[in-house]
């Protein structure tokens, strides 16, 4: 017979990683209500298909590609909804003000996505560059380019605030 990892129960998987996957993902995304919810739905989903995901290597690592994945679903749809406006009304919407963040997001934002996701994933949820790999189907070696380019940004942007 196989030996099969089963994990703990759901319950205490989420009382484990929640906060934790909130905070990641707001750091990425800059929204903590988004990251919320998309944590939310891949909790809900491994609900459902908990019986089969409990028995996964790293059933924590499938919940944080889930909700990664909503959160892409979500920007696409915001996208496609923006520009539907402005089609309709023919000129471009007017600047909404920024979603309220803590500093780890503000200084994120004008980093690629990737850089972003790497970033947080490594520094706020704590996961190896090989996690990270596997997490955002990229290589380590992508993984290792996105963290040094986003430390790199991130330090140019330090260095321009002491100077001003």
């Amino acid at each position: 017979m196989d030996d099969v990892r089963v994990v703990e129960d759901l319950e205490s998987l989420f009382r484990a990683h929640h906060g934790r996957l909130v905070r990641a993902l707001t750091v990425a995304c800059g929204d903590e209500q988004r990251a919320a919810d998309a944590v939310q739905q891949a909790f809900i989903k491994a609900h459902m298909r908990w019986r089969s995901i409990m028995h996964y290597d790293d059933p924590v690592g499938w919940i944080r590609r889930v909700a990664i994945n909503q959160l892409r679903d979500d920007h696409r749809s915001d996208v496609r909804k923006r520009r539907a406006l402005e089609r309709l009304v023919s000129q471009p919407p007017a600047e909404s003000p920024a979603p309220q963040t803590d500093g780890a997001a503000d200084l994120l934002a004008n980093l690629p996505r990737q850089q972003r996701l790497s970033l947080a994933l490594y520094y706020v949820d704590g996961l190896p560059i090989a996690d990270i790999a596997t997490t955002l189907h990229i290589s380590e070696g992508t993984v290792k380019f996105h963290l040094h380019q986003g430390r790199k940004s991130l330090r140019a942007q330090a260095e321009e605030t002491d100077h001003e």
